[in-house]
């Protein structure tokens, strides 16, 4: 090499030394992800008309029609170029789940202390009078009934339902939901986390509750979702509640037994017609004088069940980098099949297919176009981990399962995008959660919002709660995003078809979340962690919640970049 080359070489080095920050600064206004010119209202359309046809009756978990989408899924990413990332060499992650399907119907019985005689007041039937709310319907021996109110403890409202109640060894009668005037939105939805039947069932296990039955309030909702009759035992089993088969069978579910029973039989046990539509009336206002004194109700719960296991599958493939780092993009797949759990339209719709355009073959096309985009390109710095998920809609179970048999393990994960529902943007509004977790990936959404000027991103500041599947990530210590066209009207009712969904806004989306997820990769700093994982550790080695008074973990021997970039991609070791 003669001296005038390396003049010119070192006159280059300069000049980019002097530039880059420059450079890196405009890279903040420009689109740094390659091909998002490939992610096509075609493409998308097409997927979402597949997986919300008819003919695939809701995909609801563990049906067959179930495990024809997750293998269109995976032809998809085949086809695509991204690599299968489950077991055995294969695109699928088994889950495995389980459900107690009744020997017998169940009859709950009320009886009155004060009453002359041992016989039952009333006698209440599966599928007609109650039925279980979710996880194992198990029997619960007579004792004594206190109604608990909404089951809510929050002291910056300053409302406490549970103090100075006695609940040990006894059934809590509750209202679903949160006193009305709480609700934010016009929408349906709208309730708080103090609204979910996780919340409520920590609460009443921390209380020593034996049981929990609960009623949805005349006020709560308009009364779109209150009580929908069953009809029958073997009617439920249609679409029965799953819990993971690896879950203790005293932890289930929702850890005790929870039932949810029509207006008319808990006016039955309150004593008198419209009880309850008066009680929630009351305590709306704050009139705790109006809480009724129960003490001579007792209620048993008899229920026979045997235990059945059931499978599904996660759909997992691969984009890998030069760092054995990953980004992790997933969405769930499954629906509600024929809305005999969870339709907000059961009244006059169940049976019926519930298509789940946008919840979420919206999520799940999005996820399929990212991965076509990215694969084939040049090589990402981190790797990416495409999942969909099932068992979404039976209380997140298949994000659940891959958190605790992960094939990329937490340490090695930066962060998790969770793309569920994002078909419906309607003036532009698109929102982003998980803002809060951190604030790298939140600076890296601010970034990017401007070079979208099709979608108006509306930021959530709040800590994300188990309302989708970024849950179990978030939990394990993983930054998460969450971006939601929003609740609407159509959600989990026969109206979510395919015509419905905003194409348009469905790719603005997905490109958005394609370039935040190339950023997220490309971008040496490691995201920080802003969650209540305290034990976490990152990709760095070190805590992701910084300890100033611990001394930090000892940094793993971290492999020259050339060996990193050859490490191979190995299911970790499935405890049992």
């Amino acid at each position: 090499m003669n001296h005038a080359i390396r003049l010119c070489l070192a006159v280059g080095a300069l000049c980019f030394f002097m530039l880059a920050p420059a450079a890196q600064e405009g890279a903040k206004g420009s689109l740094a992800a390659p091909n998002l010119e490939s992610i096509s209202v075609a493409d998308l359309k097409g997927d979402v008309y597949f997986l919300a046809s008819d003919e695939m009756r809701g995909r609801d978990t563990a049906k067959p029609e179930s495990e024809i989408a997750s293998a269109y899924i995976a032809s998809r990413f085949r086809k695509a170029g991204a690599m299968p990332a489950g077991e055995n060499g294969s695109y699928f992650q088994e889950v495995q789940f389980a459900y107690h399907e009744f020997t017998e119907p169940p009859v709950a019985r009320l009886y009155d202390s004060q009453q002359a005689g041992d016989g039952p007041l009333a006698e209440f039937k599966y599928g007609q009078d109650f039925s279980s709310a979710g996880g194992r319907p198990r029997p619960v021996a007579r004792c004594e009934v206190v109604f608990a109110g909404y089951a809510i403890t929050d002291a910056a409202r300053g409302w406490d339902d549970l103090g100075g109640l006695d609940l040990k060894g006894k059934t809590a009668l509750i209202l679903r939901y949160e006193p009305t005037g709480w609700r934010s939105g016009s929408s349906m939805r709208g309730w708080s986390r103090n609204s979910y039947l996780e919340t409520k069932a920590a609460l009443l296990r921390k209380a020593g509750a034996a049981a929990v039955l609960m009623v949805t309030g005349p006020a709560s909702t308009g009364g779109i979702d209150n009580w929908v009759p069953l009809g029958s035992s073997e009617t439920g089993s249609d679409s029965p509640p799953l819990t993971l088969a690896d879950e203790p069978e005293q932890q289930d579910g929702l850890g005790l037994p929870f039932f949810s029973a029509s207006v008319k039989a808990v006016d039955r046990i309150l004593g008198e017609d419209g009880a309850i539509k008066r009680l929630q009336e009351a305590l709306d206002k704050g009139d705790r004088k109006a809480m009724p004194d129960l003490s001579a109700k007792r209620i048993e719960f008899d229920v026979k069940t045997r235990r059945v296991l059931k499978s599904g599958r996660n759909v997992l493939a691969k984009i890998e980098g030069e760092l054995n780092e990953w980004v992790v993009l997933g969405g769930h797949y499954d629906h509600i099949g024929l809305g005999y759990f969870g339709a907000t339209d059961a009244r006059t719709a169940m049976g019926k297919v519930h298509n789940g355009a946008d919840d979420n073959a919206s999520g799940t096309s999005a996820i399929m176009e990212i991965a076509e985009a990215f694969a084939g390109q040049r090589k990402p710095r981190r790797s990416f981990l495409f999942i969909a998920f099932t068992g979404e809609e039976k209380g997140l179970l298949g994000s659940a399962w891959y958190a605790r048999h992960p094939v990329v393990p937490h340490e090695k994960t930066l962060a998790m995008i969770n793309i569920d529902m994002i078909g419906r943007v309607k003036n532009r509004r698109l929102e982003m959660h998980g803002m809060a977790s951190s604030k790298a990936l939140a600076q890296h959404v601010r970034d990017c919002a401007p070079l979208f000027p099709e979608l108006n991103l509306k930021f959530n500041e709040q800590p994300v709660g188990p309302v989708s599947d970024m849950w179990a990530f978030y939990q394990a210590g993983v930054p998460v995003l969450f971006p939601f066209s929003g609740y609407n009207e159509e959600m989990h009712s026969i109206k979510d078809r395919p015509e419905t969904i905003n194409y348009e806004g469905l790719a603005q989306a997905t490109r958005l979340v394609a370039e935040i997820a190339w950023r997220i990769s490309e971008n040496p700093a490691y995201p920080d962690y802003r969650g209540t994982n305290k034990d976490a550790i990152g990709p760095d080695g070190q805590y992701r919640i910084p300890r100033p008074n611990e001394p930090k973990p000892a940094p793993k021997e971290k492999l020259p970049e050339d060996s990193e970039k050859e490490e191979e991609f190995a299911m970790p070791r499935r405890e049992g």
